[in-house]
């Protein structure tokens, strides 16, 4: 499409990308055609074509990668305050696929569980968790390794599927009758380290949101204790604040040693 005549090229540009990008010709993660190719393709001036990127890039439509060029963005995941969902039913909630491949799973040593609050022997799960297809996130899961051994054939089979699957342990929980009723959440930030990175797909040490969240049942039973490490400009909190001087809490700050959970990440990926 020429876009010669138009008293805005570079909105026009920046929408035939858009438009591309929705229709999936250009799939997340993908590369953009070249400036050069761009200005080729829509008649217009290298400067149109980079103030049309430079929109897309503040909209978050596509991300710049030094020295290797721009990339459709991955899908961006937000959280409201309040609600208690799996990481499958927040994904679809918003219009994305969900899915996961299984990095590992073995018996937690006794003194990580005991040190994340777990007084059963339990088995830790590392599990690369998929937007669309992509990667989004890894969560490594403490469960008590009595109730894994009360799942479904089936549920175990999805759990393990090479390929990646649609499997939510929260839903596995509901089918062995043990819902999840309640949990507790803290959230940090810190760099990627090499083995995050690369399962991440990301170029460097990227920037994670580190939540650990702890999952209780209706008899307030620990079920699960999770780390979940996102890309960092990928997922957000939105948060609705209300001041009420009664009920105030001072802000706090936490040392490594005070955030009251264990590492559960670390040397798993070795």
């Amino acid at each position: 499409m020429s876009l010669h005549g138009s008293l805005s090229r570079y909105r026009l540009v920046g929408e035939a990308v858009r438009k591309a990008i929705t229709l999936g010709e250009l799939a997340p993660g993908a590369r953009l055609p070249s400036e050069a190719e761009l200005c080729q393709l829509h008649g217009v001036s290298r400067g149109t074509v980079v103030k049309a990127i430079e929109q897309l890039v503040a909209e978050g439509v596509v991300i710049r990668r030094q020295g290797l060029g721009t990339f459709v963005a991955r899908p961006s995941l937000r959280r409201t305050a309040g609600g208690l969902a799996s990481f499958t039913e927040a994904v679809g909630a918003q219009g994305h696929r969900a899915g996961q491949r299984l990095i590992s799973w073995d018996q937690a040593p006794v003194d990580l569980a005991n040190a994340s609050g777990m007084t059963e022997p339990a088995t830790r799960l590392v599990r690369l968790r998929l937007v669309d297809g992509l990667p989004g996130a890894i969560h490594v899961s403490l469960v008590p390794t009595a109730l894994l051994d009360l799942l479904p054939e089936e549920e175990r089979a999805s759990l393990c599927a090479p390929g990646g699957s649609g499997f939510s342990l929260y839903r596995a929980f509901e089918r062995i009758g043990c819902p999840v009723e309640r949990a507790r959440e803290q959230v940090s930030a810190r760099l990627a380290r090499e083995d995050e990175a690369r399962l991440l797909d990301l170029d460097g040490p990227g920037a994670l949101m580190v939540v650990m969240r702890s999952s209780y049942d209706a008899r307030d039973r620990l079920i699960e204790v999770s780390e979940a490490v996102y890309l960092a400009d990928r997922y957000g909190f939105d948060l609705e604040l209300v001041r009420d001087s009664a009920r105030t809490v001072p802000h706090r700050l936490a040392s490594d040693r005070t955030t009251g959970q264990a590492n559960l990440q670390q040397g798993i990926m070795s």
